[in-house]
């Protein structure tokens, strides 16, 4: 019985009319495109097809004269490309007609596109350009299906974009994100929680655990922005569960991916920026059994019965509550501020820097030896990095954050130094301040021939004791403390492909 789709048309005379016109069948290839994804632009169309501009307005033309607007409709706004200049391509829906001849040529799943809105044609048609640059490697894709996992106990599924099996048998999540802000916070935290949950499941075993996001969007300050809600939402996700991923997720803009596809397992590092910092988590410092000896359990300050909840409170309410507080920090000591996850910062880091910096700088080195690039110590450091993987992510994080959209200058690269600098401090329970002052200088500050930026670190003696015994290191323990640790920070930048940092673009 033939199926009517609109009256004086049924899929058998639609299709007895287009097998007429063609005989090579390429007005089924075309249809084929989108029932993926419900929709394709005209350079999509052309280049899953062959068919050349002129073949496909042509057939286009010969769908409207057999069946007008009900085997592929025109959207009839434009869906611009963000970063693409020029006015955007044509896209088309699949409509309800050409769902219908789909499935009586053997697609059972073929549907008609109901999207409507240009951000949700414009992400279809990105997961498209996903799918197909996929299948023009070779590669096996499927789009849009369910994966289905249990979390405790309960069956679930995850719905990724496209699910592309690499050259080595294993299956990669690529999923396509458009412009996010605040607002969407809570949609691409849910979108984590549920990759965290499968993650955590048996199924995904055979699964990369690399989640690559392409964002629809080039560097710039709105993929900035971006990047930014994601930093949050898995920080989100990740305290939920210690302060970690048991993923890696990492974003590249779309063009870039389609100009140059890297189907690589894992993907190539240089070129995808985490959407994971550690730094924003809680948990951000190091972590080890021994260390609970050193701290307190952490105590809520709201224990010491402070009056905290008053309808309305004056200037003079707040300072006595603020010295309540104060006094209760007296009577519990410094170590209330810390945790085993937040440890008490320590001397020995001062020693650690150093063992690292003389690997490749001892006291009694050679003209020789000191001519040598500095693979010991870069080695140690590498070591280092590989004991804290948190630091090393922040590390890159950092710097990398705002840089795909500024216009360098001398104060400006300064700054994020600064940033880098802070952060490596951080880490480690220490700030750059009077006692321990470490910043960058420019080449016109460094002296001598050296045209780059460095590393200055100032340190007092006595900030090198830390809760010691009283002894005062010496003027030349100060010194080579200040070489090592600047050195380390230098290294940070300079040498960035050694110690597996992501390299800054302005250094």
């Amino acid at each position: 019985m033939a199926v009517q789709v609109q009256e004086g048309f049924s899929i058998q005379d639609i299709q007895a009319a287009l097998e007429s016109a063609y005989d090579d069948e390429r007005w089924l290839a075309v249809l084929k495109v989108p029932r993926h994804t419900g929709v394709a632009d005209a350079p999509q169309l052309r280049e899953a097809t062959g068919l050349s501009r002129g073949q496909l307005d042509r057939l286009l033309e010969q769908f409207e004269d057999v069946a007008p607007q009900v085997l592929l409709t025109e959207v009839p706004f434009p869906v611009s490309r963000p970063g693409k200049r020029g006015r955007p391509s044509a896209v088309y829906r699949l409509g309800k007609a050409g769902a219908a001849l789909l499935r009586a040529n053997g697609y059972d799943n073929a549907r008609a596109c109901g999207l409507n809105t240009e951000t949700q044609i414009g992400h279809a048609r990105a997961v498209l350009d996903v799918r197909l640059a996929a299948q023009a490697n070779g590669l096996a894709v499927a789009t849009e299906r369910e994966l289905a996992y249990t979390d405790a106990g309960k069956a679930r599924v995850l719905r990724p974009d496209n699910l592309v099996t690499l050259s080595d048998g294993t299956r990669a999540l690529f999923e396509v994100e458009q412009n996010a802000n605040l607002s969407l916070l809570r949609r691409v935290r849910e979108s984590v929680r549920h990759k965290l949950a499968f993650f955590a499941a048996p199924e995904a075993e055979g699964v990369s655990s690399h989640v690559r996001v392409l964002i629809d969007l080039p560097h710039g300050k709105t993929w900035d922005r971006t990047v930014a809600v994601w930093e949050q939402a898995t920080a989100i996700a990740a305290e939920e569960h210690g302060g970690h991923l048991p993923f890696h997720i990492a974003a590249i803009p779309l063009l870039d991916f389609l100009e140059r596809p890297n189907w690589a397992e894992p993907p190539d590092e240089p070129r995808w920026e985490s959407l994971f910092d550690p730094a924003q988590t809680a948990a951000f410092e190091p972590t080890s059994d021994d260390q609970k000896a050193l701290v307190k359990k952490e105590q809520n300050l709201r224990q010491a019965n402070i009056p905290v909840e008053l309808k309305r409170r004056s200037a003079r309410d707040d300072y006595l509550i603020m010295e309540a507080y104060w006094y209760h920090l007296c009577q519990e000591g410094r170590d209330l501020m810390f945790t085993h996850e937040r440890p008490l910062a320590h001397q020995a880091f001062f020693d650690t820097m150093n063992v690292i910096y003389v690997a490749s700088h001892p006291p009694d080195a050679s003209p020789w030896e000191r001519a040598l690039h500095p693979h010991a110590s870069l080695y140690l450091l590498h070591c280092y990095l590989e004991m804290h993987p948190r630091l090393r992510q922040a590390l890159s994080k950092a710097v990398a954050r705002g840089s795909s959209s500024t216009r360098w200058s001398a104060s400006l690269v300064t700054h994020r130094a600064q940033v880098v600098i802070d952060t490596f401090l951080r880490y480690h329970g220490l700030c750059s301040g009077d006692a321990l002052n470490a910043y960058p200088v420019g080449p016109w500050q460094r002296g001598g021939d050296r045209g780059d930026f460095g590393i200055v670190v100032e340190i007092e003696p006595q900030a090198l004791m830390g809760a010691g015994d009283g002894v005062v290191p010496t003027r030349e323990d100060v010194a080579f403390a200040e070489r090592a640790l600047a050195w380390v920070l230098f290294a940070l930048f300079a040498y960035a492909e050694d110690i597996e940092v992501k390299r800054a673009r302005f250094w």
